[in-house]
């Protein structure tokens, strides 16, 4: 019953003027456009409609390992400009890609979460990775080992090598989003988990006032304005 209600209250008519109006907010303190913003999971996609911005980038409404993520964003030039191919979805309830790698490359696992189809999927993937401004990069992880478990004891962190993988990722500003009040490096922004909730719906459930989880606890809009 609760979540019928909740369902038909962000449905509604209120819910709807309330998200225009925070859209409006965060559009005015934006002073840094045609950005490429890359996420491992859907938050980039968030933030770009939040924004009302292009999507110039290619990881929206998909989600990616977090390794695979860490090879892609270390050599876009080679990943960007080879083809992706749709692979066995394992069981998965949506379709998924696969960009090949080479000796001096990993395969790079591209989960399609929001589309029906890998074609539809391929095709948004394409006409984005055109788009993306290597000059106005910014990247944003999740201290997870998979942003869609449904239990945080089990979500992990992210490992050293893949760390060290993102420290080497050159781009306008970086950051992690964690859990670990122990993370000391500068990019490390601690968020406190709802440990009534699964943690994952720390960074993406959004409340009555619409807003998602991450936009209570990190200033997005100062991180993509920082040149």
């Amino acid at each position: 019953m609760l979540s019928k209600l909740k369902s038909k209250y962000k449905n509604s008519k209120i819910f709807k003027l309330i998200d225009k109006a925070e859209n409006k907010i965060f559009q005015k303190k934006l002073t840094n456009h045609d950005f490429t913003l890359l996420t491992p999971n859907c938050m980039g996609g968030l933030i770009y409609h939040r924004l009302g911005e292009k999507f110039n980038s290619p990881t929206i409404n998909i989600s990616m390992p977090t390794h695979d993520f860490m090879a892609f964003i270390n050599d876009l030039d080679y990943y960007l400009s080879n083809d992706i191919y749709e692979t066995d979805n394992a069981g998965y309830p949506y379709p998924i890609g696969v960009i090949y790698g080479d000796s001096e490359h990993d395969d790079v696992r591209v989960n399609f979460v929001h589309y029906k189809t890998f074609e539809q999927g391929k095709e948004k993937w394409n006409k984005r990775k055109t788009r993306v401004n290597k000059d106005n990069l910014y990247i944003i992880i999740c201290d997870l080992d998979d942003i869609y478990e449904a239990d945080y004891d089990k979500a992990g962190f992210i490992n050293d090598e893949d760390i060290s993988l993102f420290e080497q990722a050159e781009c306008n500003n970086k950051i992690m989003l964690t859990r670990d009040k122990n993370r000391k490096q500068s990019y490390a922004h601690y968020i406190e988990p709802m440990y009534n909730k699964p943690y994952p719906l720390t960074y993406m459930n959004r409340d009555i006032l619409g807003l998602n989880g991450f936009e209570k606890h990190f200033d997005f809009v100062s991180f993509l304005n920082k040149r």
